[in-house]
């Protein structure tokens, strides 16, 4: 009976101590709050989009392109920064007709200027968000480049991701 007694302890004694473990590894790799290295491998495919690199004749990249993890709120982003000097209006015709020829998704606009897409993309829904910066500063002076926009992808595990 002691015997039996002891073993039961043991075990209930390495199930407590597992479960730490485990718990512990979850909460070190981002579990309570933020982003998880498997977020942050996320960001990195995200990064190779082609449709990152897809831009009218008219525009040119504006410096680098970025990949990372929202910490706030979880979710991968990658994208790249342009400037045309066409108008808005042709250059969402145009993302509209690439976005589409790529497989994405229309979903709803960002807001009157800008573009949400939507696509399957290794058992994650990748959202595609065409968007353009504020059309003017805080002191209410239009911005020194006023032509330019983005192209960014998001995409979560966990489904927290969105344009």
């Amino acid at each position: 009976m002691k015997v039996r007694k002891a073993f039961v302890l043991g075990l209930l004694g390495l199930t407590v101590l597992a479960g730490c473990g485990v718990t512990g590894v979850w909460a070190v790799s981002g579990g309570l709050y933020g982003c998880t290295l498997r977020d942050e491998e996320l960001a990195d495919r995200l990064a190779t989009f082609a449709i990152l690199d897809v831009r009218q004749p008219d525009a040119r990249k504006l410096g680098e392109r970025y990949s990372n993890c929202d910490e706030d709120d979880g979710f991968a982003v990658a994208g790249q920064h342009y400037e045309h000097t066409g108008t808005r209006e042709e250059l969402l015709v145009f993302y509209r007709a690439t976005a589409a020829k790529d497989g994405w998704q229309p979903g709803r606009d960002r807001d009157e200027d800008g573009l949400c897409f939507s696509k399957p993309y290794g058992g994650v829904t990748a959202y595609l968000s065409v968007w353009f910066p504020s059309s003017y500063d805080i002191e209410g002076e239009p911005p020194a480049n006023a032509q330019e926009y983005g192209l960014d992808v998001t995409a979560s595990h966990d489904g927290s991701a969105w344009c």
